[in-house]
């Protein structure tokens, strides 16, 4: 695969979705039960684990549970990660990808436009470009107010460290807006699959981006360390976690493939539903391949078939593909094992292996 293929795969690497920036809590979303991040964890795939020198982030100080969650993400890595550093090098224009790599604080401007670039002729060494999508990327509002899923409550604040309060896009019906901002861009191997959101009004259903990408989880969101050495916590409340959820898990990839058999006169059929909110996969790179077999009541193999899902042949929003395995004889279940392939892996990664009895 050539450089420009492998154009931001760093920034959109959740199959879509995948991506997506750590919005916080969705008022009106339905709550998704989430297996817990990153178990097991996300197989490597050259990029960095964790976001060099993370620790010394301003943030860090007092969120540092948190930022530590986000510097193993791809959020992250946006800008240093060496896939993506390598599709810009012969890129004519590698500025037009800045804006989703380094964006600047995206409460500051109006959602919907093209996100702007935080200081694009600093130094790639220069902090504004280390930490990628970061944490004012995200959170920082106007005057320097810190912008979360809660209102400020002045007798719980920990420190005055910085304004706080709740955010029009952390919840309601701008809850997704944060993560839509960039990830509704075409651009290289990088498919835009929150218009699928958009256009499918996935929202309506009760659905949202952290809903599948962030999991729940009940917490300090900030701990400062007092001059004595002692210290002291905000709330315990109901949050997201950082630790983004995407297809370098096996176990979330999984839970986007509702799986269903049937017998058929010919023998029986695999039905693989999307379950995601997007289209699979998100990015051109990636490829999923299932290779199902019929088997007898013994387990001896009836006939077998193979289908590959990938960015020509995908499966679309709330989409049924259906792989039909031919057998001279009655088969009495299926056997389903998937792989999925991308860019940086030294092979193939199993995320399904699983027995389906036939009805």
């Amino acid at each position: 695969m050539n450089t420009f293929q492998r154009l931001l795969a760093a920034l959109f690497l959740l199959g879509g979705s995948l991506a997506l920036i750590g919005t916080a809590l969705q008022d009106e979303a339905k709550r998704v039960e989430l297996p817990p991040p990153h178990v097991p964890a996300p197989v490597h795939d050259g990029r960095p684990e964790m976001l060099e020198g993370w620790e010394s982030m301003e943030c860090a100080d007092c969120h540092r549970e948190i930022a530590s969650e986000w510097a193993g993400t791809l959020h992250a890595m946006a800008w240093v990660d060496p896939t993506y550093q390598d599709a810009i090098a012969n890129k004519r224009r590698p500025q037009s990808c800045y804006g989703c790599h380094i964006p600047q604080p995206l409460n500051l401007s109006a959602f919907g436009g093209k996100p702007r670039p935080r200081n694009p002729e600093t130094t790639p060494s220069d902090e504004t470009r280390h930490h990628g999508v970061s944490c004012l990327s995200c959170h920082l509002g106007p005057d320097d107010t810190m912008l979360g899923p809660y209102e400020s409550d002045p007798e719980n604040e920990i420190s005055p460290a910085h304004k706080s309060k709740k955010g029009e896009a952390f919840g309601g019906k701008l809850g997704d807006a944060l993560c839509i901002n960039c990830h509704r861009t075409n651009v290289g191997p990088v498919i835009g699959i929150a218009k699928d959101f958009e256009v499918t009004r996935q929202a309506d259903k009760g659905l949202s981006c952290v809903g599948c990408h962030m999991s729940e989880v009940e917490r300090s969101a900030a701990v400062e360390t007092l001059e004595d050495g002692t210290t002291k916590a905000s709330p315990v409340r109901l949050g997201r976690s950082h630790a983004l959820q995407t297809p370098r898990d096996p176990a979330f990839l999984a839970e986007a493939f509702g799986l269903d058999a049937q017998t058929t006169a010919t023998g029986a059929e695999l039905l693989i539903t999307n379950q995601a909110a997007h289209r699979v996969p998100g990015l051109k790179s990636r490829s999923m391949t299932f290779v199902v077999k019929s088997l007898d009541g013994a387990g001896e193999v009836l006939g077998e078939a193979t289908l590959v899902i990938d960015s020509r042949a995908y499966l679309p929003v709330d989409g049924l593909l259906p792989i039909a395995v031919a057998s001279k004889t009655a088969p009495a279940k299926l056997e389903v094992v998937a792989t999925h392939d991308w860019t940086g892996v030294k092979a193939p990664v199993e995320f399904i292996n699983k027995v389906i009895e036939l009805k």
